[in-house]
């Protein structure tokens, strides 16, 4: 009976232990290379290399040798060609062949490979620069569920500590030593923590979710983040970041420009080539299964042709200016990009600075905030305070708490996209 009984619930508990997942423990250097190995935007970016290296065998192949077969067969129905008194039947005829083609010379088949191989280059570059947003993201999205949770830490607290002195509140109204106002006044303030603490667990869970999503996870995957919040703060020598060089050659944008240029270049070679000749060589080959009594037709021939262009209405004229002027535009830009990209490392470094500055200013402010709101809940306790002075010691305290958590993210935020101007996105 035992055993029965014992069969039955495995067979309940089964469908309960096939739906439980296992919890995704991610440190922030797992989290990047989950997100490098399965993320979706990535992996639709690679495929655009997988593209254009089909395109680089696609130019190339129109300079290989190309082959063709070819069969036939003709009929005239038994049609005779009167001669006179005679007259000739018509044989069905049927000829099978091979031609084989050869790209001799063509300027414009050597700057297409050329310009093919840039574009392939070109998908690189821009898979390494979504690779690189995506760290980017998922540093952001790390720290903001790290300093999330920590604020629901305090608050969590915080509302345990408030609610203990509610429960004092009352005990000391119902004994006669306080009025209903103050029992009033600390219920609003639990009243305001509970809301608040509500707020952020849908914040940290809009964040999991959205770390999910950069992740290539699905939705309902239960995540656990590993790094402590202290690891990433005071570990970085940010002064040292502030005053670092920056090697422009090294941003991944400007990189990619400098190869949009190049396949300018190539754009610009490859109009002028359309003016030179094209030389071309074929041979065929024909065999005939059914050929009339007379029959002069060769097995074997071969042609060597020059196509020259001579004059097109002036298009090709237009398209190598077009060519020209594009080639213009981007070198402008890429002059235009390097101007930005040096403003915008000087704007990230002052952020940094001043980040900085701030989070050791709020780090401070706590411990003040602490050491008050402790001194008026000990006067509190002793009647020596108002109920009106502990909450707003309390609010107080939570403010420099918030101000600090937002001064950490602020940091960390500043740190990274310095990092990402840089190319150095390590963990």
């Amino acid at each position: 009976m035992k055993r029965f009984i014992l069969v039955v619930m495995i067979v309940f508990m089964i469908p309960f232990l096939a739906g439980a997942q296992e919890v995704q423990e991610l440190s922030l250097r797992k989290a990047i290379e989950y997100a490098v190995e399965h993320n979706k935007q990535l992996q639709v970016s690679r495929k655009d290399i997988d593209l254009y290296r089909q395109k680089v065998r696609e130019s190339v192949s129109q300079g290989l040798p190309q082959v063709n077969g070819s069969l036939d067969y003709s009929t005239n129905f038994g049609y005779k060609m009167n001669f006179g008194g005679s007259a000739i039947k018509m044989k069905d005829q049927s000829n099978v062949g091979a031609t084989l083609s050869q790209l001799i010379f063509s300027g414009q088949w050597i700057l297409g490979i050329q310009t093919s191989k840039i574009a392939e280059q070109i998908a690189n570059q821009q898979v390494n620069i979504t690779e690189l947003d995506i760290k980017e993201n998922i540093f952001n999205t790390y720290y903001a569920i790290l300093v999330s949770e920590r604020l629901r830490d305090i608050i969590k607290q915080n509302l345990e500590n408030m609610d203990q002195i509610y429960q004092h509140t009352k005990n000391m109204y119902d004994a006669g030593t306080v009025e209903i106002t103050d029992v009033d006044q600390i219920r609003i303030n639990v009243g305001q923590l509970k809301n608040n603490l509500l707020a952020l667990d849908r914040n940290v869970e809009v964040n999991y979710n959205l770390l999910r999503l950069q992740l290539g996870l699905q939705a309902e995957n239960p995540v656990r983040l590993t790094d402590p919040l202290e690891s990433f703060l005071g570990q970085e020598d940010y002064v040292k970041l502030a005053v670092k060089q920056f090697e422009i050659n090294n941003n991944p944008e400007f990189q990619l420009m400098q190869t949009q240029e190049e396949l300018s270049k190539k754009m610009v070679g490859l109009q002028k080539w359309t003016f030179a000749p094209t030389i071309t060589g074929t041979y065929s080959y024909n065999y005939k299964l059914l050929k009339p009594d007379f029959d002069m037709s060769p097995k074997h021939s071969a042609v060597i042709s020059m196509d020259i262009p001579i004059f097109s209405g002036l298009q090709r004229k237009a398209q190598l200016e077009q060519a020209k002027i594009e080639l213009e535009q981007t070198s402008l830009n890429k002059s235009l990009l390097e101007d930005q990209l040096y403003v915008n490392e000087k704007q990230y470094k002052y952020e940094l600075k001043n980040a900085t500055e701030n989070y050791y200013l709020q780090k401070e402010n706590i411990q003040v905030a602490k050491r008050v709101l402790e001194n008026i809940q000990r006067k509190y306790e002793f009647g020596a305070v108002s109920s009106l002075d502990l909450t707003q010691a309390n609010n107080n305290y939570l403010e420099a708490e918030n101000n600090y958590t937002n001064a950490c993210l602020t940091l960390l935020q500043a740190e990274t996209q310095l990092e990402r101007l840089y190319n150095n996105l390590t963990y």
